[in-house]
């Protein structure tokens, strides 16, 4: 039997939480979604830098064009420089300046190429021609000297336009190498991040399955071969966290199967238990009846010549009516014990709680652990019937005594005692069991409703009493309360609803 407790602490499978489920072939796409949108991601940071790359090819073709028109400029105004100081220096007089005049077209034409690049194409241009119309009109040594110098004016200024060219041509290779040095970098960084990344989730994930599937299947083989513990923790939202839920159901069917199965069983024993004492005590009766209504018969006797005045040894040795009084009192046991023991129906019906709660209380007197105790009775006399099953009452009520037996035990400092009372109130009759024997703390009272929990020695408790207990109790629709303080005693009511009793 459990030693006492608490309300009851029977451990359930916890209630699956509303939780967004996903399945592993969902998680699956997500991870190839996810993967695809990495992919896609490094793709158009490359594409936007290949853009830009395509860019600065084109700006540095464009230069290199413009490169080669300045080189083609500057080469006819050399060589235009080189006959116009040929012209100059000769002793010759001047004669026709119709190549000088083409040259100078070509230089124009040259300059005119450079646009819009070039923002001083116009004026350079219109210099030449000013200088080539003085030089028509007057052709002298002058003229041509200024043609010359506007010849030398306009290679300054091609050779400035020349370096700022070169710098631009110099920033856009820089741009282009840069480009092209974040395209390799992107590409690689790309693939060693999205290979670290996707490594480590595969293999945290893989990993965390094995692990689950390994508890799983661990706790699978303890629920087969007998635990009924703590259920398994629900860590996955997926089918194997479905799986885990399954187990988890599976273990507390298994576990409340073998309780309605033990107590059923223990039903049974109680029932043959019951069924035995009273083939014993009927035996027993019936063997010591007639001996027992002899001696009865006798000390009548005597007892009616004493009374008569005709025995000549009365108020000597003859006292027949202490004969009388310990043969009825043997009856009065043997009587108790066959009421008690009776078999009794196995469907719910009328029980007069009182008397169930008398005949009880007489019968555990006789066990060896309520010689010291004692057992006072606080009976309501106005208590109406319940319908309940009699032998389930009387199971539940010898528990309750026993265990308040045992918590009187080793008591030395006051007389163990033991108080069983009824009562009707709020719809329901109340059966109460007091003692104040040792009580119990905090964490006794915790699990004392729980099945095979016990504080008792080994061999003397199976920690089943209290759970059969209230088992029973709820089986009939009522309910059970436990209060206990250490060194004050504990108390274990239980209630019987009457709205299902007749009026």
């Amino acid at each position: 039997m459990n030693s006492p407790g608490t309300q009851p602490t029977a451990k359930q499978t916890p209630a699956p939480r509303d939780t967004v489920r996903m399945s592993l072939r969902a998680k699956g796409i997500a991870a190839f979604l996810a993967l695809a949108l990495y992919v896609l991601a490094v793709g158009l940071l490359v594409a936007q830098e290949r853009e830009r790359l395509r860019a600065t090819a084109g700006e540095l073709e464009r230069v290199h064009v413009l490169e080669g028109r300045l080189t083609s400029v500057n080469a006819s105004v050399a060589h235009t420089i080189l006959k116009v100081q040929e012209i100059y220096y000769s002793q010759e007089p001047l004669g026709s300046l119709g190549s000088v005049a083409l040259d100078i077209e070509a230089i124009q034409a040259g300059v005119q190429r450079l646009r819009p690049a070039y923002e001083a194409a116009d004026e350079a241009a219109a210099l030449l021609d000013a200088r080539l119309a003085s030089l028509r009109a007057t052709p002298s040594r002058g003229a041509l000297a200024e043609l010359r110098g506007a010849l030398h004016e306009l290679v300054q200024r091609l050779d400035v336009f020349t370096r700022s060219v070169d710098e631009r041509g110099d920033r856009l290779t820089a741009q282009y190498m840069a480009h092209y040095d974040a395209i390799t970098g992107i590409t690689i960084a790309g693939a060693l991040l999205g290979m670290l990344v996707f490594g480590a989730l595969v293999t945290v994930f893989f990993g965390r399955l094995a692990g689950d599937l390994r508890r799983l299947e661990g706790r699978a083989l303890e629920v087969v071969t007998g635990y009924r513990g703590a259920p398994l923790a629900v860590t996955r939202h997926d089918e194997i966290g479905g799986l885990m839920e399954s187990v988890n159901r599976m273990q507390s069917d298994l576990r409340r199967h073998e309780s309605q199965l033990e107590l059923t069983r223990q039903q049974r024993f109680h029932q043959d238990k019951m069924a035995a004492v009273g083939s014993l005590a009927a035996a027993v009766a019936h063997e010591i009846h007639n001996p027992i209504a002899a001696i009865h018969g006798l000390a009548q006797t005597m007892d009616d010549t004493r009374l008569a005045n005709c025995c000549p040894a009365a108020g000597a040795a003859c006292q027949p009516d202490l004969i009388l009084e310990q043969t009825r009192r043997i009856a009065r046991i043997t009587r108790q014990m066959s009421e008690m023991t009776a078999s009794q129906s196995q469907e719910p019906r009328l029980v007069d709680v009182n008397g169930l709660v008398s005949s009880t209380c007489n019968f555990v007197a006789f066990d060896r652990r309520f010689r010291r105790v004692q057992v006072a009775l606080e009976l309501d006399r106005e208590a109406p019937a319940v319908v309940a099953r009699a032998d389930q009452l009387t199971q539940v009520l010898m528990n309750l005594l026993i265990n308040a037996a045992d918590a009187t035990e080793a008591l030395d400092d006051r007389a163990p005692r033991v108080r069983v009372s009824t009562a009707a109130r709020d719809g329901a009759l109340e059966i109460a069991v007091s003692d104040n024997g040792c009580g119990m703390d905090a964490a006794t009272r915790e699990r004392a409703f729980e099945e095979t929990f016990t504080t008792k020695p080994a061999g003397k408790g199976s920690g089943l009493g209290l759970f059969i207990c209230k088992s029973l109790v709820e089986r009939a629709g009522g309910c059970i309360q436990l209060r206990s303080e250490p060194g004050a005693g504990t108390r274990v009511a239980f209630s019987i609803p009457l709205a299902a009793a007749p009026a």
